[in-house]
């Protein structure tokens, strides 16, 4: 029988090798870009105020490591700090950034959590680090939003009212549950494992119980754009009630505004609120400090592009005192732009006489005015035609979009015609330009130009949810992301400056 030499590798022998930890970092990948702009191209010091370690006290882990560990876990998909520590222990690469430092999970997560002005300033020298590469066109732009849920209890969610009676609630949940306890123990049925039971439930009854009250002594109601009561939250106040195609979450809106040419985020801020679009200005703002101390070669007229839910009067006009030309579509602009004979009629199709004030309809019927009146807390004219009209209307189907019998409807046809529906307004001549081929070409660059990049911090990234509470720190962590895939855009150009490509 042939005899072959003897190894323990099935049984799980280790290996004693010498490892260079340089050697770890092959040229042409992501970690080594990584490793060289961190080391040697964006300056770290504005951490350093952070420690007052300098003449006692244990010496910390330098902020070039943490930050190249912290990266190079996002740029893997792990966004819980409990990984990315595992990750500096058992992964090569990850050892070779830091240099062999292993912090611990708590480190990374106060560092994570504590650091949200010294990651917008780090932001901001990526991305001089990214025009220096010829990444960014500055000539067009696009802007929205990404909504993530939080660390944030839905459960927890409501107004005064509904909070009251959610603590009314779990008040009697745990006055039931003493009450069956002491039934079972009186007749003897109590195990050890009924009273773990029991231990752990009333704990968390209790838990709830003192949030919501302590929640409720301090509470500040807090008013939306209508007037109505915002819902607050006992765990996370900052963040919002966020609608989304897959229901309502309680989270935050990571706002990013993108460049053309290479799809470069040149400003982002997560916002707790229902609704970007009032926050448009401000980043508006942010973007042209960005462009003007990352020397960025703005054209002379740019072009910011955005999706209806930004169409605003007041949008346009901070686009247009920012020094850009805005292109955002109207609710109806896709209705609008329709085939002719499948398109319903908007207040565009009406005929507006000041004379008397009123408006003429597609059917040369009257429609008049009737006060003014409010919608998501704006004001606007309201007008209406009689409901006779109506009934007898031969367009009824292009003109009103209802499941009741044109017979039987009980009023006319009603328009409200807001600032951004009157001649000479922004809005208004922004409708028009957008009828043109023109302008609508012009738009169709908004989806290849700003949702490729919330695909790759969401899909690839795996950035599902923000793991932390308040704004500030989920402001720090959206900040991050928003830096790996800026550096994720540098490899290619890198890696051909280097000749390694």
């Amino acid at each position: 029988m042939a005899k072959y030499k003897h190894t323990d590798a099935a049984s799980g022998q280790g290996l004693f090798l010498t490892v260079n930890l340089k050697e770890q970092l092959l040229p042409g990948t992501f970690e080594y870009m990584l490793n060289d702009v961190l080391n040697n191209k964006i300056d770290l010091s504005n951490f350093d105020t952070n420690y007052k370690n300098d003449k006692t006290g244990a010496s910390a882990i330098p902020p070039a490591a943490m930050m190249k560990l912290i990266i190079y876990g996002y740029s893997k998909g792990l966004k819980s700090s409990r990984e990315i520590g595992e990750l500096s222990k058992t992964n090569i690469i990850a050892k070779a950034l830091t240099e062999d430092l292993e912090p611990h999970w708590t480190t990374i997560a106060d560092f994570i959590s504590g650091n949200n002005e010294q990651f917008r300033e780090v932001f901001e020298k990526v991305l001089t680090y990214c025009n220096e590469l010829g990444l960014i066109g500055g000539k067009v732009f696009a802007i929205d939003g990404c909504r993530l849920p939080s660390n944030a209890s839905m459960e927890l969610t409501g107004t005064e009212e509904e909070l009251k009676k959610r603590l009314k609630i779990y008040k009697t949940m745990a006055e039931r549950h003493i009450e069956r306890h002491k039934r079972k123990d009186k007749k003897g049925e109590v195990t050890a494992e009924n009273a773990r039971h029991y231990e752990e439930r009333q704990k968390k009854l209790n838990q709830g119980i003192e949030k919501i009250s302590a929640f409720l002594e301090n509470m500040e109601k807090r008013e939306g754009r209508n007037g109505k009561e915002l819902k607050s939250n006992v765990t996370d106040n900052e963040s919002a009630l966020i609608h989304t195609s897959k229901g309502y979450i309680q989270g935050y809106i990571g706002l990013a505004v993108s460049d053309d040419k290479n799809q470069v985020i040149v400003s982002a801020e997560a916002v707790g609120s229902a609704n970007e679009c009032e926050h448009f200005p401000r980043m508006l703002d942010e973007t042209n400090k960005s462009i003007e101390e990352t020397g960025i070669k703005k054209k002379r007229k740019a072009t910011i592009l955005a999706d209806s839910n930004y169409f605003s009067e007041e949008n346009l006009r901070a686009a247009e005192a920012a020094g850009m030309e805005a292109i955002i579509p109207d609710g109806d602009y896709k209705k609008r732009l329709g085939k002719k004979e499948e398109r319903r009629y908007n207040a565009a199709d009406f005929k507006h006489h000041k004379g008397g004030d009123y408006y003429v309809c597609p059917h040369g019927k009257r429609l008049e005015y009737k006060g003014n009146t409010y919608l998501r807390g704006k004001e606007g004219k309201e007008y209406r035609a009689n409901v006779k009209d109506c009934r007898a209307c031969p367009y009824f189907s292009k003109c009103i979009k209802r499941k009741k019998d044109q017979e039987t409807m009980s009023k006319g046809r009603t328009l409200l015609i807001m600032a951004s529906s009157e001649e000479g307004s922004l809005c208004m001549e922004l409708k028009k330009k957008l009828n043109r081929e023109e302008y609508q070409e012009r738009y169709s660059r908004r989806i290849q130009i700003i949702e490729p990049v919330f695909s790759d911090i969401a899909y690839c990234k795996e950035l599902n949810r923000f793991t932390l509470r308040g704004r500030n720190k989920v402001n720090g962590q959206w900040q991050l992301y928003c830096i790996v895939h800026n550096l994720c855009k540098c490899l290619k150009r890198y890696n051909q400056k280097k000749n390694y490509a």
